[in-house]
């Protein structure tokens, strides 16, 4: 509603109010919120902060960061991972990288069991193949390109079965035809 209405209709029938008193805590209150929300677009001064990536005292990398100093800035600096490692205590000794590579090693490695047991429950036919399969593609290739061989390519023999293992081994490996 707007703030100059308000006042224009409480002023013309003021005497029609009931409840005087609920009427200026209601215009206070207006007021109030437009203060609030004018104070809230203004922005103030910008603060542009020079953030250094150090390694053994030398200067790998810079980054700019603006900050706004009227705005409240709290939520974004609790979120900061730099402030959440001031928070945790943590220092760069061994014993906080080897506490941190147990972590990320355990996360990896859950990681890889739950991908494995998906594998397994959702795609069993290929995660349990039989052996024979196998034995059924190689024989497969092996009819279809060995015996056409003549004395013209007979040095390209060989390389028909070298074809052969390595489809084989391709189809076998990666789950191609079964």
């Amino acid at each position: 509603m707007n703030i100059e209405q308000l006042c224009r209709t409480v002023k013309e029938r003021w005497s029609e109010i009931k409840n005087k008193r609920k009427a200026i805590w209601y215009l206070i209150y207006q007021f109030e919120l437009l203060a609030w929300k004018k104070q809230k677009l203004k922005l103030g001064a910008i603060v542009f902060e020079i953030k250094e990536v150090k390694f053994d005292n030398t200067v790998l990398w810079e980054d700019i960061e603006i900050r706004f100093i009227r705005q409240d800035t709290t939520e974004d600096d609790y979120r900061k991972l730099e402030n959440i490692l001031k928070r945790l205590g943590w220092q760069w000794d061994a014993k906080n990288i080897i506490a941190l590579s147990t972590v990320i090693i355990g996360f990896i490695s859950y990681f890889i069991a739950y991908l494995r047991l998906m594998y397994y429950k959702y795609l069993p036919t290929l995660a349990f193949r039989a052996d024979h399969f196998d034995f059924v593609i190689k024989f497969g290739f092996e009819s279809t390109l060995t015996p056409y061989a003549t004395e013209s390519v007979a040095p390209l023999f060989r390389l028909n079965y070298w074809m052969v293992d390595v489809l084989t081994d391709f189809c076998v490996y990666f789950n191609i035809i079964f």
